[in-house]
Formats: structure tokens, sequence, C-alpha cells
């Protein structure tokens, strides 16, 4: 299977990725391409999606302790996850964009589908 998004996306993301070696980033892109490709979505999501996973998946490769799971900029402010509970997608920041795709994916999917009938007579 090929891979869905590539290292140099990746990197654009944020340069948190500068640091982390190329043979990582390319197990993480395999990984997200594997698990974003048996999703049941239009394919023109597929990148995005496989972009945000694997950002995901590197940054808590390289993380050993806490996540940041959320930032405030104005009145400056970081929270770290506990790193003895499992919070899935919520660990980065990367993670929970993925998921936000998803949803908005599925309310898509949800809403009724509006249909013009037209009849020329």
């Amino acid at each position: 299977m090929p891979a869905l998004t590539t290292i140099e996306r990746v990197r654009l993301l944020g340069s948190e990725f500068d640091t982390i070696p190329d043979a990582r980033l390319e197990m993480c892109i395999e990984d997200a391409s594997l698990e974003v490709s048996s999703l049941s979505i239009n394919e023109a999501y597929y990148e995005r999606l496989t972009r945000y996973l694997a950002a995901h998946l590197a940054i808590l490769s390289t993380e050993s302790k806490q996540a940041v799971i959320r930032e405030k900029v104005d009145v400056i402010e970081r929270q770290y996850s506990d790193p003895n509970k499992n919070i899935g997608l919520l660990a980065s920041k990367y993670g929970q964009e993925y998921q936000r795709i998803l949803e908005d994916l599925a309310e898509l999917e949800s809403k009724p589908k509006k249909h013009l009938n037209l009849m020329v007579i």
C-alpha cells in the first residue's frame, strides 16, 4: 500500500518534527496510511487524515512523560495529560484534529442529502 502523505507534509505541521528521524516519520506514516485506508470515507480526505494521524503517532513516540493536551495563548497556559492515563487521540493536538475531522465527516454523512427533482414539460 502506498503512503497517503509524505514526510515533508508532516514536517510542515510544526517545528517539533524537525528532530524526528525520517525513518521514524516514515513508520508513523505507514501505520497511519493503513489505518486511514481502512475507513469508509471519501478518499479526498485520506491525505489530510493520514498527515494528522502520522503527526500524532510521531509526537507520542517522542514524548516520554506528559503530552500537552491544551494550550492557551492569551494568558499563557499549558495543560498536560496524566502519563498514567491512556487518553488516545486527545494526547496531542494532532490527534485531536484527526478526531475532529472524523467527527465532521460522520456528521456530514448523517445529514439527509437534499435532492432537487425537476420535471421538464
